[in-house]
């Protein structure tokens, strides 16, 4: 726990410490040499001497022996009670005195160590990215670690903004890279059909419609590639237009899983109306959908429900669901898990969820009797001030 204190609070307990383990013996040291003194100034045999004088004297002398002897005995009774008095008086001094250096001391403390404090939150905010006001104003060797700060701050700024432009200049590079080996793929079987075609006709042949058919299919499966390649990267590359408005998410979900019914069943629970763009919402769950269905699903679960302030929407596949060390990157652009996959479907879903307003999450499991993939959208629900939901 003594750690985890601040700087000027160990200084002040040590200090303590030290105060407390000078002062007690000094005070018992003092007490002791006052009391030797105290019983010095005591002759025990004055008192026999004088008693043995009485039966001698008579009248005045008699009278002032007994005074003598009087004193004598106030006096002995008198130095118990200056002990405890001064022993009270520097017990009293002394607490006062602790109190008086104990604030001196945490005050001055405190200002000595709200430089450090200061400079600290500064290379936190410099270390977080952020720009922070670094004066260098103190003397001495903290003078000397603020100049340094503000020198760090400059050099580490002008790293920083070449490491982003060399980053985005590999990003592009790998944009390049990915975006012709998509489209290469793709081009391929359309220049061999054509190549074929191109064969045939030259040698004279006549093409069956059935052949030709074939042919133009093989091309405009491969077409139909291209264009989801292109309109994919084009939904990522760019900023999309939000249109919010009241949408039933039951009846948007309806829509999408009707369409793909033949390839996988949707069960879905619960209803709720939520302010999003129609568009955007439709590609999100064709997205997701699409992701199930390559990736082996058979089945997905939607299930609509509140969470907190927002309602969630649970998509859950019975798919092969996704491996922990992998759960992040299947958000980074370009990065596939499945074979042939172009790395764009849920990026796309994040970047349009986020421009709705919402978050986007998964849950995974890859065990082999409860293989399974969630994904939780969280929209916002009162985007307009009123959304229905049950």
């Amino acid at each position: 726990m003594f750690k985890k204190l601040e700087l000027e609070w160990k200084i002040f307990i040590l200090a303590f410490v030290l105060f407390v383990a000078i002062a007690l013996p000094l005070q018992r040291l003092f007490v002791s040499r006052l009391t030797s003194t105290l019983e010095q100034s005591i002759d025990h045999d004055l008192e026999p001497l004088l008693r043995s004088g009485l039966t001698h004297m008579e009248g005045a002398e008699r009278d002032s022996i007994v005074a003598c002897l009087e004193r004598h005995r106030q006096w002995k009774a008198l130095i118990p009670i200056i002990i405890n008095e001064q022993r009270r008086s520097i017990f009293g001094f002394s607490v006062a005195l602790l109190l008086g250096l104990s604030f001196f001391a945490f005050w001055t403390l405190k200002r000595l160590t709200r430089p450090l404090k200061n400079l600290a939150g500064t290379v936190e905010q410099i270390g977080k990215g952020m720009y922070a006001d670094v004066v260098p104003a103190s003397g001495g060797a903290l003078g000397t670690v603020e100049h340094a700060v503000v020198t760090l701050q400059e050099e580490l700024g002008i790293l920083r903004e070449k490491a982003r432009i060399q980053g985005m200049e590999r990003a592009w590079q790998d944009i390049a890279r990915v975006m012709a080996h998509e489209i290469k793929n793709p081009l391929t079987p359309i220049r061999l059909s054509l190549d074929r075609i191109e064969e045939r006709v030259a040698e004279g042949e006549n093409l069956a419609p059935e052949t030709i058919n074939k042919f133009l299919t093989r091309i405009n499966n491969q077409l139909d590639v291209l264009e989801r390649l292109v309109n994919q990267f084009r939904s990522f590359s760019r900023e999309p237009e939000v249109h919010l408005k009241k949408v039933a998410l039951h009846d948007a979900i309806s829509s999408v899983s009707g369409d793909l019914a033949q390839k996988i069943t949707t069960d879905l629970q619960g209803t709720a109306t939520i302010d999003a763009d129609p568009y955007l919402l439709n590609q999100i769950l064709l997205n997701i959908w699409k992701n199930s269905l390559e990736a082996g699903a058979k089945k997905i679960i939607a299930h609509i429900h509140t969470q907190g302030p927002k309602i969630r929407l649970s998509i859950r596949d019975n798919g092969p669901g996704v491996k922990n060390e992998d759960r992040e990157r299947i958000w980074l652009p370009y990065v596939s898990l499945k074979k042939g996959g172009t790395g764009l479907g849920l990026p796309v879903v994040k970047r349009l969820i986020e421009t709705m307003g919402g978050t986007v999450s998964i849950e995974s499991d890859t065990t082999e009797n409860n293989q399974h993939l969630t994904v939780n959208i969280d929209f916002p629900q009162d985007v307009f001030g009123e959304t229905q939901y049950e």
